[in-house]
């Protein structure tokens, strides 16, 4: 855990070769890649690949980013489970830095006897699953080590089921220079980096610190709904800086190329996300309907499409769109910044607000949007868009 590093450049192809030796069916979701939909290993385009069954993967990689894959079924499962791996596209002209790490972010419950339940108690339904020990890269607090003044680039991708991470690093500010579709235009600076279930940055940092000095990175309180704020801060990774001569003159990027921007489309998609009890069950909703029975949204291919999506819960929901990518419009009626333009598929909707993003679908088939809390996804919080063809 996490799987084998995907490592590639841009415009190749990929050839997977699958076999499922899971004694239950399942797929690969290649999460957040745009490539044809009858590879995007979803219900909707993709037979379930049965018990010692196989299915090839064949696509080309159109964009320069961090991307990840895991099953699409009974996800809240076998993603908890472990079955998740890093895709790192790279462009010809990648930023400079003295180091990049790949950083796969998880959690995971281990009982006092070292083993691992099985079973999903009622606040994990509600909220999906938060472990007590939190993993980068399959470890457990590791130790790491950074030189004095090098400028150190990091990917960073959120696996977890339910987990929200709050990064916090001592003395030091992220310079944020992409997320989920690649490099921004502005980069920008911030003392917590939020990162939600699904969603991936893009982070450079200049190392502060003395020769053999140690840092903490912590996971920070987020308030995302039912008092979670009131948490700990939790220790993720312990830094040591090296006793090598500190670097000198690094500087952090303050622009890359403009993003080509999505006009504002004339037709708007509504959803309202929610949720509610039926009997004993607690079903996650979208538009009050369960999946498979949210209503169809119908695209013809190239067109643009508006979402405002309400959130009418106590809790935020990360909101991940297949397929494609979005840019943001306005949070409650307030536009968001220029220089906040970037290229997204997963977005933190908070509770009780309304975000709005604009999307264009260039590629025919049929494409699940959902929370991306996996238990949510899995308890109804689901649709799916019809992208026709002319």
């Amino acid at each position: 855990v996490p799987g084998p590093l995907i490592d590639v450049d841009v415009g190749q192809q990929l050839l997977v070769h699958f076999t499922n030796s899971l004694p239950e069916e399942t797929t690969i979701h290649w999460h957040g890649v745009r490539l044809p939909a009858e590879m995007d290993g979803t219900p909707r385009m993709q037979k379930p690949v049965a018990p010692g069954g196989s299915f090839e993967y064949r696509f080309a990689f159109k964009d320069p980013g961090l991307f990840w894959f895991h099953p699409h079924i009974r996800s809240d499962d076998q993603v908890e489970k472990g079955l998740y791996g890093v895709i790192r596209v790279r462009a010809p002209d990648e930023p400079e830095s003295d180091n990049e790490s790949i950083w796969v972010l998880d959690d995971v419950s281990v009982l006092p006897d070292g083993s691992l339940p099985t079973y999903l108690d009622d606040e994990s339904k509600m909220l999906g699953r938060q472990g007590n020990t939190l993993l980068i890269n399959g470890q457990a607090t590791p130790r790491l080590r950074w030189r004095a003044g090098a400028l150190q680039r990091l990917r960073i991708v959120n696996v977890a089921n339910g987990r929200f991470f709050n990064l916090a690093l001592p003395g030091h500010k992220w310079r944020v220079i992409g997320t989920d579709g690649g490099l921004v235009p502005q980069p920008y600076d911030t003392e917590r980096l939020l990162i939600s279930p699904g969603e991936r940055y893009d982070v450079m940092v200049i190392v502060d610190g003395e020769p053999g000095a140690n840092l903490t990175l912590t996971n920070e309180p987020y308030e995302r709904g039912h008092d979670t704020g009131k948490a700990d801060p939790m220790p993720l990774a312990h830094i040591g800086i090296s006793d090598e001569t500190p670097l000198a003159g690094r500087q952090l990027p303050t622009s890359f190329p403009d993003l080509e921007r999505l006009d504002d489309g004339p037709d708007e998609v509504t959803l309202d996300l929610n949720e509610k009890l039926v009997g004993e069950d607690l079903l996650f909703t979208i538009n009050d309907a369960t999946y498979p029975d949210v209503p169809l949204i119908e695209v013809p291919e190239g067109d643009l499409r508006r979402f405002a999506i309400t959130n009418s819960s106590k809790m935020d929901h990360p909101f991940h769109l297949h397929g494609t990518f979005f840019q943001l419009l306005s949070l409650n009626d307030e536009a968001v910044p220029p220089q906040s333009l970037a290229n997204k598929d997963t977005v933190i909707v908070p509770q009780m607000s309304t975000l709005r993003f604009v999307a264009r679908f260039d590629e025919p088939g049929g494409w699940m949007y959902h929370c991306h809390i996996l238990e949510h996804a899995e308890g109804g919080m689901m649709g799916e868009v019809n992208v026709t063809s002319p």
